[in-house]
């Protein structure tokens, strides 16, 4: 009888990623929004349903996020945090339906759209709206990691002209 060998917990939870890369040079493509979506300035007050947004997509793409108290203090006081930096969106009756928080050194950390909301433009509308941000900021490149098993997302990147970094 030949025996499987037992996987263990880091390798079940052994993840690789890919860096991609978006230039900013020449001009960014306007953002189009859905008719019934529309971006807010955040604030601290957003916080919680900003993370249960995060935490309902990761758990239906794989990902995990933190307790709301770790996930806030992690990212509210890293030196890389910029409250202007996270773009919640909302739709008609005021839910938060999509949210992308970037670091100040042009890393998009978390881009996430509600699954009752994605193939619709909103998930597009923020990152095209997150590289003219950093464009205004005078960055060159916009970075962010993702996967290498998350076709979807890396062809959505592609889309959007990031491009895979070698490693």
């Amino acid at each position: 009888m030949i025996m499987k060998p037992e996987r263990t917990q880091e390798a079940m939870t052994d993840t690789h990623y890919v860096r991609m890369r978006r230039y900013l040079s020449g001009t960014v493509a306007v953002p189009r929004w859905p008719d019934d979506a529309y971006l807010r300035t955040f604030s601290e007050l957003q916080a919680a349903a900003a993370h249960a947004l995060l935490q309902l997509t990761y758990a239906h793409g794989g990902g995990s996020v933190a307790s709301f108290e770790e996930w806030w203090q992690g990212l509210s006081g890293d030196e890389e945090y910029d409250r202007s930096l996270c773009f919640p969106v909302y739709d008609a009756d005021d839910r938060i339906i999509g949210f992308c928080q970037c670091w100040t050194t042009a890393f998009v950390k978390d881009l996430v759209v509600h699954p009752e909301y994605q193939r619709r433009g909103v998930g597009s509308a923020l990152l095209l709206h997150a590289f003219q941000v950093f464009a205004d900021r005078g960055a060159k490149t916009v970075d962010l990691k993702v996967r290498d098993n998350n076709f979807a997302a890396l062809r959505f990147y592609e889309s959007l002209r990031m491009y895979r970094l070698p490693i």
